[in-house]
């Protein structure tokens, strides 16, 4: 089947790719003609596991152009930001679907995009000649592409029957189909992030207790996972959640639901929650002028070069206002900070380390490295992933509601 997906960003690029993998024939639009030329040579802009080589194995089956061709099917994956109000900014996909009308106006169109619940149905309204259906992506950064071609389920949102099976077909997989209106499609994807989030900030909470109690917040999370109706994943403790997806979607949500007359307490709770997180983080750290601290991990996860919300920036941001030095260090990720090229590089003089994102190298960089290169040797863990956590030699260490781990050579206060 012959697709056109608008959209070459994160979602649009990992969804060509995949199509293309399961033999299908893919246009990719995009207005940026530097991007479509740099993605027609097999070079991808973003890092991600098995992008790179998964493009140009599929370089015969992907077709890359800032023209919109004629199509049957078009997959739209452009951007949806936050508004300044919270609410979500359509513009994009609303322009995208207009063009998409006028010059083929009884394509099928898949919403790919991440947009409020009632969106589907507004443009069915405002273009009744196309065929519409909503079918959300659930691809988590850093495995992007293992996702694509395994994922744990596909939604497909659409009143077209004959569409539904079309495009059952087309992302065919093992996995459970299921078939939904486009509301409901809509609403799955922000409740599957938001339902993430609010594990991700009710640990945090846990962990904050954990500090006082005298707890261990990992075994915490281990014994209460073990639990079927539980479960391990996103128990774990940190300096709280970013990345373009969730603090996006809880921002979009809770607008359109006090729009509505509705409070969505939980969610908004999580949302608090996650930025108490990083000012728990900051006093950990007792950041004063003229400090000097090194963030050890930029991206907002391992696996990705995505700044994007990232709780270290937003960390950053907070103690340069303070007159903190701050130099930073990531394997992947660029940012405007003073970045180094090694973790020795961005340790050096530093009287703080403070690890924002588990990367491999990150979690192992080890006690010598950080006494023969800090001012003074304390590592503040905001990921718990410290691989020398039971063996700190000389340095001072301190996790995230881990107060057993904290070492007799630590300041107290």
């Amino acid at each position: 089947m012959q697709v056109t997906v608008i959209g070459t960003g994160y979602v649009g690029l990992v969804t060509a790719i995949g199509l293309a993998d399961a033999k299908h024939d893919v246009v990719c639009v995009d207005l940026n003609k530097e991007r479509m030329e740099q993605l027609a040579q097999g070079i991808a802009p973003i890092t991600e596991e098995g992008i790179e080589e998964a493009l140009q194995k599929n370089q015969s089956r992907l077709t890359f152009t800032t023209e919109y061709p004629l199509s049957d099917l078009y997959l739209v994956a452009v951007g949806t930001p936050e508004r300044a109000d919270g609410s979500c900014d359509l513009s994009a996909v609303q322009a995208v679907v207009k063009l998409i009308h006028s010059i083929q106006p009884d394509a099928a169109v898949v919403l790919k995009s991440t947009i409020p619940p009632g969106t589907t149905e507004s443009l069915q309204e405002m273009y009744p000649s196309l065929r519409f259906a909503m079918v959300p992506e659930f691809l988590r950064e850093g495995t992007a592409i293992r996702d694509m071609r395994n994922p744990h389920r596909v939604i497909i949102g659409t009143h077209d029957q004959g569409l539904a099976e079309s495009l059952a077909d087309l992302f065919k997989t093992n996995a459970p189909i299921v078939h939904v209106d486009p509301t409901t499609a809509e609403l799955t994807k922000y409740a599957a992030n938001s339902f993430l989030a609010v594990k991700i900030s009710f640990i945090n909470e846990i962990a904050r207790l954990a500090d006082i109690v005298g707890a261990d917040v990992e075994d915490v999370a281990h014994g209460i996972g073990l639990d079927p109706r539980i479960g391990p994943a996103f128990l774990k403790a940190g300096a709280g959640y970013g990345g373009s997806c969730f603090p996006k979607d809880i921002a979009a949500l809770t607008t359109l639901a006090q729009r509505q007359g509705e409070h969505l307490h939980v969610i908004e709770a999580a949302d608090r929650t996650n930025e108490a997180q990083l000012e728990y983080v900051l006093q950990k750290i007792d950041p004063r002028p003229g400090l000097r601290i090194a963030l050890l991990g930029l991206s907002f996860k391992p696996g990705t070069d995505d700044l994007r919300d990232a709780p270290a920036l937003r960390l950053a941001e907070r103690l340069t206002k303070m007159g903190v030095i701050v130099t930073g260090y990531d394997p992947a990720a660029k940012t405007l900070l003073d970045q180094k090229k090694t973790i020795e590089e961005a340790v050096a003089g530093a009287e703080v380390a403070v690890i924002m994102t588990e990367w491999d190298d990150i979690k192992h960089v080890t006690p010598q490295q950080l006494t023969a290169n800090m001012k003074t040797a304390r590592l503040i863990d905001g990921r718990n992933c410290w691989a020398f956590v039971d063996e700190p030699g000389d340095v001072q260490y301190e996790g995230i509601g881990r107060p057993g781990k904290t070492f007799s050579n630590n300041p107290t206060s």
